[in-house]
């Protein structure tokens, strides 16, 4: 018989070992890329130990941290790369433990270690055992997932985008528009749209910041963990009324590493989706090869690393597209991008606790388009149409200093650059066109058919710093607090290419605008640029507050961030500044066992998202117009364009010409910047949105948890542009002038103005009949616009088993609604990216019959993806994806007796044929059911190399997923396609992989 003692100390040894922990782990605060070891030491008895020391060893890089345990038992080392680390423990009295391998991620810092006494005592008949337990994080109010790209490229069936892996996140949905192909590119997350979320690669944020959308490609191989934050983040993020998406990439060891990687999609193992009376799909071409080498290790050993990739790349597509009118508008376009991608990563430790990081990577790439007649009878191209290069991606780089200083005190700072291109060049850069009208009708004679071209270059500065001070007093505090402060300049230059656009005349009348002799041949010469460089500084700074209470059972997230937007012109004036925009971040969490393996959470923010530099470029840049006459020369210059006689001084509005050696032209615009006053409205609040979350979560074993949470976030404020002609117009006759007079002025479309819908505006008026442009205090009900909204509801269940070299699985099911009458800065109805500026809100009539399930609504969406191993040589993965149908409606064109604008737009209402429809009523698309597989040989022996095979939409599932939504033509006639489809789910595809390493 044992006695009660050495019965208690078996219990406390059998507890420790199916993995219930006696007290929680203290409360830590995360950063963008690094994690914080925190944990308590307890004996069998479950008593904690004081004065316990902990060595945290890197497995990759070497460098060692300690820590000493406090009187609970507790200890923290902050400011670890996320990775693997040897934990060892020694206590006097105690038997030393080790534990080889504990991984710590964003998802996962917390662990519980159990020490054995030195001597048994009375308790010889038992075997006391140590051990370790990971423990829930008791930090986190997010909700989300941390994907580990590293390693679940090995085993599960993805994608090789980071859109595919934040779809694995619950709560995420893929962008979708028939008209727009590149949303689906996208991913929304919380049921906002695509163009909330924010992207940050080791700190560096790469969101796309003219539009919101996700940013360039950057190869899988980069990336070494991904945290998809759907909800419940801290203060130090925001920008951001979606999701915040914070990855990592890899980085290099002590020991050097090496891997080629061959990706190859054939096109001849790809299925077709059906046609569609727009797409000739089975002629679709797909086919993506790419080699990735990727080379790591040691400069100087235990204190200096390095890790590089090079991809090369070999992406072509074809798509045909069915001409609206006739046969001959048949166009087939041919997509080929061969640019590679490099990057590498230093890391420097220069003593332990004392960190330098610097991150570079190169996305450039030019995609050639080339656009060919094609018959879809013969699917054989015909003709060449047009060629466009596609510019992408840029130069992009981060550094970061992390210092610990103390026990308590942690200092980190960062500064990068993130750049970016856009746009599409026509083949021919260099020589004008020209345009031969003697003969009454225009012939190009010259050597280019474009006129114009557009390059768009983004550049992103930024700086930050940090700092992390641990305090006991009333419990335990992490305060975390900084600054951050971004520079975003977007240029855009839309010009005349060479001398600008020649056209060639013969005077044929006397009454020619020129009063030239009949006969006489002259040439005009029309020279266009527009835009300039539009800059917005972000900046912000927060607290953030870890309380912990109740020996850890309580833990409270007080949290405070002040985010501030200032969008100048192309002059460099503020036209708008935001002022400061105060947003709570509140939560708990609650160990109310005190085992360490329940939780309950909640949480409370509010989140503000900047205005789009979209909205600079079109309210506040300069243009610069004017055309030259000249008397036709003799013969063509090299570049093909006509030589020139004397000028012609009798041209309509000839005056002073802005090229100073012209003496006089037709000047429309002079380059003086625009006004932006008369386009935004005064006293604008940015787009907020509040998001409340309640939650739990167990951790059941060592290997698995399992969550639920309810979420709903509802918007404030929106920025969108919006006509105010009605209200105008009743002003103006208000001001006593002639109804006609105002008429005439405010014609229904000569004011848009950026608002807050739904709110009182301040608005300058473009201009009364007297030429006054008076400031005008409009009313909501004047404006005649509703308040924009959007509630997302849902309910969450989520299933982790870890992988333990054997299998895993991770799950979830979402039941949510997303309604109201505003998708978010996009809109998906008719494929518009025009963020800030959508036709949401472009006449009061469009509003009508607007409130309903909105684009990204999915009533249920289930997630599953895992692996098994067999031996050690074949692993099999699996990825499944259900996801209830999108709702539809029917957009038609709004009576004139409801509103006379709006109609003038033939659509975009939710009326067809003069009947109210209201959003979402009509009719669904199919569920989207696809499920992938995969399966990889390892070679076996010491030789790393394998052959992977994955399958993706095994069944070829062709569930209609997109249809044409519009009911009525421009005509006012019913339109034939409606309800027809226009989008399928991918069709069966495969890819063959072929890895080697050492």
């Amino acid at each position: 018989m044992l006695s009660c003692t050495a019965a208690l100390r078996v219990l406390a040894v059998m507890t420790a070992g199916v993995g219930f922990a006696g007290i929680a782990a203290p409360v830590v605060a995360q950063d963008y890329t690094q994690v914080n070891a925190t944990g308590r030491v307890q004996g069998t008895n479950g008593q904690p130990l004081s004065g316990a020391t902990v060595n945290v060893t890197s497995n990759d890089q070497g460098f060692t941290r300690t820590a000493t345990t406090g009187a609970d038992g507790t200890f923290r080392i902050s400011a670890l790369p996320q990775g693997s680390y040897a934990f060892t423990i020694t206590a006097d009295g105690y038997d030393l433990f080790t534990d080889p391998a504990v991984m710590l991620t964003q998802n996962g810092a917390a662990n519980q270690f159990t020490l054995a006494p030195t001597s048994a005592g009375d308790s010889a008949d038992i075997v006391v055992v140590a051990g370790r337990v990971q423990v829930a994080d008791f930090e986190r109010t997010t909700t989300g997932a941390v994907i580990n790209v590293g390693d679940l490229a090995t085993r599960v069936p993805v994608a090789r985008t980071l859109r595919d892996v934040i779809l694995l996140a619950p709560g995420t949905t893929q962008g979708q528009s028939a008209q727009n192909a590149a949303f689906g590119g996208q991913a929304t997350i919380g049921g906002s749209s695509f163009a909330e979320n924010v992207y940050y690669v080791n700190g560096l944020n790469i969101t796309e910041f003219r539009q919101g959308f996700s940013p360039v490609t950057i190869p899988f191989d980069f990336y070494q963990t991904v945290d998809i934050k759907t909800g419940g983040f801290q203060a130090e993020f925001g920008r951001a009324t979606g999701g915040v998406v914070t990855a990592t990439t890899k980085s290099g060891s002590n020991d050097f590493h090496g891997s080629v990687l061959f990706n190859w999609e054939p096109n001849a193992l790809r299925n077709r989706a059906p046609n569609t009376y727009a797409a000739d799909n089975d002629s679709d071409f797909f086919e993506r090869k790419e080699t990735v080498v990727q080379l790591s290790g040691p400069i100087i050993k235990d204190h200096l690393f390095f890790y590089g990739i090079y991809n090369a790349r070999d992406v072509q597509s074809y798509d045909a597209s069915l001409g609206a009118a006739n046969v001959a508008n048949n166009r087939q376009v041919r997509d080929r991008n061969t640019s590679p991608f490099f990057g590498g990563k230093i890391d420097a430790v220069i003593v332990d606790g004392q960190r330098l990081e610097f991150t570079y990577f190169n996305s450039t790439a030019e995609t050639n388009r080339r656009t060919y007649a094609f018959n879809t009878d013969t699917d054989v191209a015909g003709r060449f149409v047009s060629g466009t290069n596609i510019r992408a991606g840029g130069e992009n780089y981060v550094g970061r200093y992390t210092g610990t200083f103390a026990p308590w005190l942690t200092l980190s700072g960062a500064y990068g650059v993130n750049k970016n291109r856009a746009g599409g060049l026509p083949l021919d850069t260099v020589n004008p066109r020209v345009i031969d009208n003697r003969t009454g009708q225009g012939v190009d004679i010259g050597r280019n058919t474009t006129a114009s071209i557009s390059t768009n270059d983004d550049k992103r500065e930024f700086y930050r710093g940090d700092a992390d001070i641990y305090v006991k007093l009333l419990g335990s505090h992490h305060f975390r607090f900084g600054y951050d402060n971004e520079k975003l300049t977007a240029t855009q230059i839309a010009r005349t290419i060479d001398g600008g656009l020649y056209n060639i005349y013969t005077v044929t009348s006397a009454n020619d605008s020129t009063r030239l002799p009949i006969g006489t041949q002259y040439v005009s010469a029309r020279t266009f640029v527009n835009g300039g460089a539009f800059q917005t500084v972000n900046d912000a700074f927060y607290i953030q507050d870890s309380w912990s209470l109740f020996g850890d059972r309580l833990s409270l997230q007080l949290g405070l961030r002040n985010d501030r937007f200032n969008n100048k012109d192309a002059g460099g004036r503020s036209f708008y500044k935001s002022g400061n925009q105060w947003g709570p971040r509140l939560g708990f969490t609650v160990d109310p066992i005190g085992e360490g393996t329940t939780k309950v959470y909640g949480s409370f923010g509010r989140y503000f998202v900047p205005i789009a530099a979209n909205t600079n470029i079109r309210g506040a840049g300069s243009e610069l117009d004017y055309t030259r006459y000249n008397l036709l020369g003799t013969g063509f210059a090299a570049n093909g364009a006509p030589n020139i006689g004397a000028p012609i001084f009798t041209v309509p509005n000839s005056r002073a010409c802005p090229d100073t050696n012209v003496a006089n032209c037709n000047v429309v615009k002079d380059g003086t910047i625009q006004d932006p006053s008369s386009f935004i409205a005064q006293g604008l609040k940015p787009q907020s949105m509040d998001e409340y979350i309640i939650g739990g979560e167990q951790r059941l074993g060592s290997r698995i948890r399992v969550g639920a949470y309810f979420t709903y976030r509802k918007l404030n404020e929106v920025l969108e542009d919006g006509a105010i002609d009605q209200a105008a117009n009743a002003y103006c006759i208000g001001r006593g002038f002639a109804a006609a007079q105002c008429g005439q002025i405010y014609t229904g479309f000569s004011q848009y103005v950026l608002i807050n819908p739904g709110r009182d505006a301040s608005i300058k008026l473009i201009g009364l009949p007297d030429g006054s442009t008076p400031t005008v205090n409009f009313t909501a009900a004047q404006l005649g616009y509703p308040r924009a909204s959007r509630d997302f509801r849902a309910m969450t269940f989520t299933f982790e088993r870890e992988f333990d070299g054997k299998w895993s699985f991770n799950g979830s099911y979402q039941l949510a609604a997303t309604v109201g009458n505003y998708e978010g800065g996009v809109k998906s109805d008719n494929g518009q990216a025009d963020t800030g500026a959508t036709t949401d809100f472009d006449q009061p009539g469009f509003t009508i019959g607007a409130y309903g399930y909105l684009p990204n609504h999915r009533r249920h969406t289930i997630k599953g993806y895992g692996s098994y191993q067999i031996g050690d040589f074949l692993t099999i993965g699996a990825n499944a994806f259900i996801q209830s149908p999108k709702k539809f409606g029917c957009i038609g064109i709004v009576p004139v007796s409801v509103d006379p604008y709006a109609a003038d737009y033939h659509g975009s209402g939710y009326f067809c044929q003069g009947k109210l429809t209201p959003r979402g009523r009509s009719f669904e698309s199919d569920w989207r059911k696809e499920v992938g597989l995969s399966v990889q040989f390892q070679v076996p022996a010491d030789f790393d190399a394998s052959i992977r095979f994955d399958v993706f939409n095994v069944f070829n599932d062709q569930s209609r997923l997109d249809f044409d939504e519009n009911g009525d033509l421009g005509s006012g006639s019913p339109n034939p396609n409606y309800r027809k489809p226009l989008v399928y789910a991918q069709p069966r595809s495969a890819r063959i992989q072929f890895r080697v390493g050492f």
